[in-house]
């Protein structure tokens, strides 16, 4: 992979096949050991899909633009200096409900530019947009969540239910640490 003979994908394709003979060298082993983990690689191929279709769908008509603006504004215009809080809380179930690629690269230089017309730098709406991630992280957009609630046997709704509460805590509790020691 460092030397870059071969595309990843095909290195990983060799490696995995080379892994499963010299660790399962009987066909039937090699069978149930692949179909011991379909179920993981399916669910997160499926959203890998659809998420990038998603993705697609929501750039390529201009909607995150159009989502952008019209979140700006309806800001109120005495929130103009206070743009990094707004952009830290926006951030919370934007990065929930959209693809990172859509919030980062769609909503926030729209959010960025409405801070800098209100006095407020760049690098603040940039730190208070990461406040969200730790919601982010259990959102249905991410594969790695698929394959955690599959490992661990438990129903997606389960899973979501208990966590969205403490990592929307954790969030909120960043971005008061943030604002606290000045950084956002």
């Amino acid at each position: 992979m460092i030397m870059e003979l071969l595309p990843i994908p095909v290195l990983f394709l060799l490696g995995a096949a080379l892994a499963l003979t010299v660790n399962f060298p009987h066909m039937p082993d090699q069978k149930a050991r692949i179909a011991a983990h379909a179920d993981n690689v399916l669910n997160v191929a499926g959203m890998v899909f659809a998420a990038a279709v998603f993705t697609g769908v929501l750039s390529g008509t201009g909607m995150v633009k159009h989502m952008a603006d019209w979140l700006v504004g309806v800001v109120p215009e005495g929130m103009g200096p206070h743009m990094a809080l707004v952009t830290g809380l926006l951030s919370l179930p934007l990065t929930y409900f959209m693809s990172n690629d859509g919030f980062y690269f769609g909503v926030l230089p729209v959010l960025a530019e409405a801070g800098a017309a209100h006095g407020v730098s760049p690098l603040e709406i940039a730190r208070a947009a990461l406040v969200g991630q730790a919601l982010h992280m259990s959102s249905p957009l991410v594969p790695a969540v698929y394959v955690l609630v599959g490992m661990a046997k438990v129903e997606f709704g389960d899973h979501t239910r208990f966590t969205v509460k403490w990592a929307a805590l954790t969030s909120l509790v960043v971005l008061g640490a943030g604002m606290l020691f000045g950084i956002i």
